[in-house]
């Protein structure tokens, strides 16, 4: 839906501020452009000029001098530009809220995985850790307090 809005304003901007030149080379050629013709022309018209701007009435509340203090009305360049602006600042500060919202589901994630880890070597019980080969070694218990202890920091780094 964005992308055809995004068509119809560029393609509604466009012809709205073009001027079409008219003019006749020193060999009698005729020449079409949107660019002022050159010096050496022998005959030259403007086909079609910009049409004036009509200014737009303040907004409620404002003081006629407000539009004197900004510079007046604002053409459409100038408009175009602060609303790729604006919608420039829009994307990215929704690009960041979504980032900082993926970090803290990630955080929060992490944090829940080292508390049930806690939870479980507390508990007590029989742990068991994968070997080398793939068979299951109990920890002993200095090996289960080192675990507890690891788990623990790690609880501490990422649930805070």
């Amino acid at each position: 839906m964005t992308r055809y809005l995004t068509l119809a304003l560029c393609l509604l901007a466009v012809p709205a501020a073009a001027e079409l030149y008219k003019w006749t080379d020193e060999n009698g050629k005729v020449h079409y452009s949107d660019q002022p013709p050159p010096a050496n022309a022998k005959k030259s018209e403007t086909l079609k000029a910009p049409k004036p701007q009509i200014a737009a009435p303040p907004p409620a509340g404002t003081t006629p001098g407000a539009k004197a203090a900004t510079g007046g009305p604002k053409t459409a360049a100038e408009q175009e530009m602060e609303f790729r602006k604006r919608r420039l600042e829009s994307a990215e500060a929704e690009a960041k809220a979504l980032k900082d919202a993926q970090a803290a589901a990630d955080k929060k994630r992490t944090c829940d995985a080292a508390t049930a880890q806690v939870t479980a070597l507390e508990r007590g019980g029989r742990v068991t850790k994968p070997g080398p080969n793939g068979e299951q070694n109990y920890l002993t218990d200095q090996e289960l307090a080192a675990e507890l202890v690891e788990a623990r920091k790690a609880q501490a780094t990422w649930c805070k």
